[in-house]
């Protein structure tokens, strides 16, 4: 049984890497259009969003985590960005004014601690966000990403109940 739960885990591997490989624009003008409802102008603040994350390793990072943040309610700083990424705390303030300039990220005073300030993704970038998870999601699909998931899940569940039943139990004739 361990070796198809072996094909099972690298069927999913195949798929995952199939699905995020979708993740990569094709650049097809066209289709792309049709992804963003043919709102070119969204189209093209999020390839410049793209292109900027993905053009060093921290930047990409800091805004992962201003959207996990945001996602989980929790309290998101340039501190706890600081830890997160190995910067100078004047580069991480240089992104984080970069991403203000372009409209990605707001900052305010945190009520509670007045020497603190918040950090939060805009109405702009959450709609970012969105996009992203909608290609993900197609691309998952796609790839068929769900079913080799599920079928991990169903043999784990299978395991975990063969485990729990003891043969000591049944009476023999």
């Amino acid at each position: 049984m361990n070796n198809y739960r072996n094909f099972l885990e690298q069927n999913y591997a195949e798929k995952l890497a199939k699905s995020e490989s979708f993740e990569y624009y094709n650049n097809n003008f066209k289709k792309d259009l049709l992804f963003y409802n043919h709102d070119k102008e969204l189209m093209m603040k999020h390839y410049r969003f793209i292109k900027y994350i993905y053009s060093t390793f921290p930047k990409y990072i800091i805004h992962r985590n201003i959207i996990f943040y945001y996602y989980k309610s929790l309290k998101c700083t340039i501190s706890t960005l600081n830890k997160s990424v190995a910067i100078s705390r004047t580069s991480l303030k240089k992104i984080i004014s970069e991403s203000i300039e372009e409209g990605w990220i707001n900052t305010r005073t945190d009520i509670s601690n007045k020497r603190q300030v918040l950090i939060f993704p805009t109405e702009l970038r959450i709609k970012f966000w969105l996009l992203y998870s909608k290609k993900k999601l197609f691309a998952e699909i796609d790839s068929k990403l769900d079913i080799a998931r599920s079928k991990l899940i169903e043999y784990d569940n299978l395991e975990m109940n063969k485990e729990k039943f003891d043969t000591k139990l049944i009476k023999k004739n």
